[in-house]
C-alpha cells in the first residue's frame, strides 16, 4: 500500500528537514546566522571587519556544508571510471544491519538473489563487476569508501582550518594595507601566535601529556567515520569542527584573536547542531505530542479501519516494545520503514542499522498508544476524520517547534555569542574593536594576560 502522493505539505517539509543526509536544516540557520555575525562584526570593527566576518562565514558554509559530499562524490566517481569500483553501494557493517555490500555483490552474480529488495541502482554494473571472489570484492569495495571518506573528511578540515583563514587574512592585510598608506596611522602590534608559542614552548617540554594507556582500533575508527561521512549530516559537520577550530586558532593572528575563535567556535557547535532538538524535545514534551516521523504519522492516519483496528489488538497482547511486523502486514511494515529511512529499507545496496529500525518500532507504537488516548482509535472501529485532523494539527505543531528551534539556533549563533565573545575579548584587552587588526596609538590600553 502506498500514499506517497496524498501527504500533506507539513509532512514533507518536515520529514526533508529532519533527513539526516540533508543540509537544508542546517542551511536555514546558517544564512541568516552568517548575517548576524557580519552585522556583530561591523558594530565593533566597522567595515574592515565586518567584510572579513562576512566572508570567513559564507566561505566556511559552502565548504562546512557541502565540501564532505562534494570531495566525497569526485573521489567516488574516480573509483568508479578509473578504478572499474562499484561505489553505489552503501558502507556496511554486517554487525549492525543486513550486508548491503555483501547482498549486492551476490545479486550481481546471480540476478536470481534479489532477497525482495529494489535491484535498480545495480542494474549498470550487470557483465562490469569481477563477483569471481565476492569477498575480495568486499574488501575492495570497503577500502575505497573507506580512503575516500577519510580523505574528503581531511580535506575539508584542512580548507575549513587552514586555508580559507589564510586566504580572509590576505584579503584583510591588503585593505588594511591600502588604508594605511593613505591614512599613515600606526597599527598596534599584538604578540603574533607564533611568537606566543615560541615564549610558552620553553620550559614546558617536559609537561606534554602522555596517553599510553589510550588504546584505540584503527579499524572501529575508520568504520565509523566512513558511515558517518557517507549518512550522516550532523557527524560530517561536527567532524570537521574541531580540527577547523584548531586550524583557526593556530592561524590568528595573535593570541587574543585565538581565544576569541575558540570561544566562538566551540559554543556554536551546540547552537548548530543540539539547540534545535533540544528545544523541539521541550515543547513535545510539554505539549504531549508523540515523537514520530511527520509522514509516517500521516501514513498511519490513512490506513484503513481494519489494520488500525487488528494492530491495536495486537498492541494490548505484545510485551511494552512490540516491532512493526507484530502489528501490520509485511507490505505496511515495508512502506514505513522506507519513509523512516528516506526510501533506503527497500533498496537492496543501502545500509540501514538494525538499532534505527527498533527505533521506528518503538515510536509507532508510542504513536498507537497515544492515539488510542485520544479516543480516537475505539474498540469497534476508527474516527477516521477525527485522527486524520489530529494527525495534521500534530505535524502543524511539529512545524511550529522546529521553526523556534531554528529562531533560538539563529539568535545563538548569530547575536548570543558573538556578544559573549567580544566580551571576554574586552575585559581581556580593555579594547573594543576588531581585536586582530586593532590600530591604536597608545600600547598602554592592552591589559596583561
Amino acid at each position: 500500500m502506498s500514499i506517497n502522493n496524498s501527504y500533506s505539505n507539513a509532512a514533507r517539509t518536515l520529514t526533508h528537514l529532519k533527513n539526516p543526509n540533508m543540509q537544508t536544516g542546517t542551511l536555514l540557520i546558517e544564512l541568516p546566522a552568517d548575517v548576524g555575525r557580519a552585522y556583530s562584526g561591523y558594530k565593533r570593527g566597522g567595515f574592515i571587519e565586518g567584510s572579513e566576518k562576512f566572508r570567513k562565514e559564507v566561505m566556511s558554509a559552502a565548504v562546512w556544508l557541502f565540501g564532505i559530499p562534494a570531495f566525497n562524490a569526485a573521489g567516488n566517481w574516480v573509483c568508479e571510471k578509473l578504478l572499474k569500483i562499484p561505489m553505489d553501494i552503501d558502507y556496511s557493517n554486517g554487525k549492525k544491519g543486513r550486508d548491503a555490500i555483501r547482498d549486492s555483490l551476490e545479486y550481481i552474480a546471480d540476478q536470481s538473489k534479489t532477497k525482495g529488495k529494489d535491484v535498480s541502482d545495480l542494474k549498470k554494473y550487470l557483465g562490469k563487476v569481477d563477483t569471481k571472489n565476492i569477498e575480495k570484492q568486499i574488501k575492495k569495495i570497503k577500502g575505497a569508501k573507506q580512503i575516500v571518506s577519510i580523505a574528503a573528511l581531511a580535506l575539508n578540515c584542512l580548507l575549513m582550518g587552514v586555508v580559507l583563514p589564510k586566504i580572509n587574512q590576505k584579503i584583510t592585510a591588503n585593505k588594511l594595507k591600502k588604508e594605511e598608506e593613505n591614512t599613515h596611522e600606526p597599527k598596534i602590534k599584538f604578540e603574533s601566535m607564533g611568537e606566543y608559542q615560541a615564549r610558552t614552548k620553553k620550559g614546558n617540554n617536559s609537561a606534554q601529556p602522555s596517553f599510553r594507556g589510550l588504546s584505540i582500533n584503527p579499524s572501529q575508527v575508520a568504520d565509523f567515520i566512513t558511515y558517518g561521512v557517507n549518512n550522516d549530516n550532523r557527524f560530517r559537520l561536527i567532524s570537521t569542527d574541531v580540527p577547523m577550530i584548531i586550524g583557526r586558532c593556530a592561524t590568528a593572528r595573535n593570541k587574543y584573536e585565538a581565544l576569541e575563535i575558540a570561544f566562538m567556535d566551540s559554543a556554536s557547535i551546540y547552537f548548530y547542531n543540539f539547540c534545535l532538538s533540544h528545544i523541539e524535545k521541550l515543547f513535545k514534551k510539554a505539549t504531549g505530542l508523540p515523537e514520530i516521523n511527520a509522514k509516517i504519522g500521516e501514513y498511519i492516519s490513512n490506513l484503513d479501519s481494519d489494520s488500525l483496528k487488528s494492530a491495536m489488538d495486537k498492541l494490548s497482547q505484545t510485551d511494552s516494545k512490540p516491532t512493526i511486523a507484530q502489528l501490520f502486514n509485511e507490505q505496511i511494515q515495508s512502506d514505513i520503514y522506507n519513509e523512516a529511512t528516506h526510501g533506503k529499507f527497500g533498496k537492496i545496496n543501502k545500509f540501514v542499522k538494525d538499532e534505527d529500525l527498533k527505533e521506528v518500532d518503538s515510536q509507532v507504537a508510542t504513536f498507537l498508544r497515544h492515539i488510542k488516548s485520544k479516543g480516537l482509535l475505539k474498540e469497534d472501529g476508527i474516527d477516521s476524520a477525527a485522527l486524520k485532523s489530529f494527525v495534521k494539527k500534530m505535524n502543524l505543531k511539529s512545524l511550529g517547534y522546529y521553526g523556534i528551534g531554528t529562531a533560538a539556533s539563529i539568535f545563538g549563533l548569530g547575536i548570543l555569542i558573538p556578544k559573549i565573545g567580544y566580551l571576554i575579548t574586552k575585559k581581556i584587552t580593555g579594547k573594543d574593536g576588531f581585536i586582530a587588526i586593532e590600530n591604536d596609538n597608545s600600547k598602554n590600553n592592552i591589559k596583561n594576560c
